[in-house]
């Protein structure tokens, strides 16, 4: 792992220590803390990730497209962990949802990469899945921030 890397974990976590789990938004925060890691892996070792559900060997432009799914990852963890606000994490769990349709969609046409795209379409339905329950379970908790930008945000 690269010391960039490092120095973003421990800012994260740092943070989300500081914000301190809110009973309303237990499950976003969690499943931003697996996003952070599942961010990283995706942004350091795509090849090895890729192959060891594929058994096939990754091409160069499959591990660049994980390397941006990674920093994808990463953004949204950092966005929804440190400021769960209600849009905010409707917004996630929409991008979240459209990725896990693409990655199903491209399964059928990739059938090299149709395990390792039908297991990050499964863990993107996963993360949808756990901000539409957060949502659901604690309206009134995520209701009042509702920040206008992600730099707002991030205040």
């Amino acid at each position: 792992m690269t010391g960039s890397a490092r120095a973003l974990l421990r800012s994260l976590a740092g943070a989300l220590q500081q914000a301190g789990p809110a009973p309303a938004t237990l499950g976003t925060r969690g499943a931003s803390v697996v996003r952070v890691g599942y961010g990283v892996a995706l942004l350091c070792i795509p090849g090895p990730m890729i192959s060891a559900v594929t058994g096939a060997p990754v091409s160069g432009r499959v591990r660049a497209v994980a390397r941006v799914l990674g920093a994808r990852q990463l953004v949204q963890a950092a966005v929804c962990g440190l400021a769960p606000g209600r849009g905010l994490v409707q917004a996630g769990a929409a991008a979240d949802g459209l990725h896990s349709a693409s990655m199903l969609a491209l399964a059928g046409t990739e059938p090299v990469l149709r395990r390792a795209l039908l297991a990050d379409g499964a863990i993107a339905a996963a993360f949808a899945t756990v901000a539409t329950t957060s949502l659901r379970r604690s309206p009134r908790a995520l209701a009042g921030q509702q920040p206008g930008n992600v730099a707002e945000a991030c205040r």
